[in-house]
């Protein structure tokens, strides 16, 4: 099954680029939605990241590996390799506009069927789990420079 998401960043390409590669921010802006990241590699263009996701209700950490990598100058692919969401590719491609930055995910999910009246069901969570994570990084303005940066090339 494949989602696609847009959404206007009201930021420059380069600062709205630059939340992708901003790890740090992750555990004191997503606490609640993304948890936390622990790098596992860093690369040209390619970072390799545990996603420790938050406490369940029952106290428990699910966990990802995820390949992150720079395509293009404005093209990231994540890859969940391991762990929760496990097969789940999102193509994130981003366009520079006069009013900010246009987001245009596509989110692969190869374990659902693409059922009709199963889609806007799938399609319903991904838009409010993306948007929430969105309107954290809107209401702290976005961080600014994070390490390690954006690769210097694709």
């Amino acid at each position: 099954m494949r989602i696609n998401y847009q959404k206007l960043i009201p930021y420059r390409f380069e600062v709205v680029l630059g939340q992708y590669w901003d790890w740090e921010h992750i555990r004191f802006v997503h606490p609640e939605s993304l948890g936390e990241y622990r790098i596992v590699e860093v690369g040209e263009g390619v970072a390799v990241y545990e996603q420790l996701w938050p406490k369940s209700r029952l106290g428990r950490r699910a966990r990802s590996l995820v390949r992150q990598t720079q395509l293009a100058p404005a093209e990231i692919l994540f890859e969940f390799l391991e762990g929760r969401h496990r097969g789940v590719r999102v193509h994130t491609v981003l366009h520079e506009q006069d009013d900010g930055t246009l987001v245009d995910e596509t989110y692969e999910i190869p374990l659902l069927p693409d059922w009709g009246w199963l889609k806007p069901v799938v399609r319903k969570a991904v838009m409010a789990s993306v948007d929430r994570i969105w309107d954290e990084d809107l209401r702290v303005k976005v961080c600014w420079g994070g390490w390690p940066g954006v690769p210097s090339s694709g």
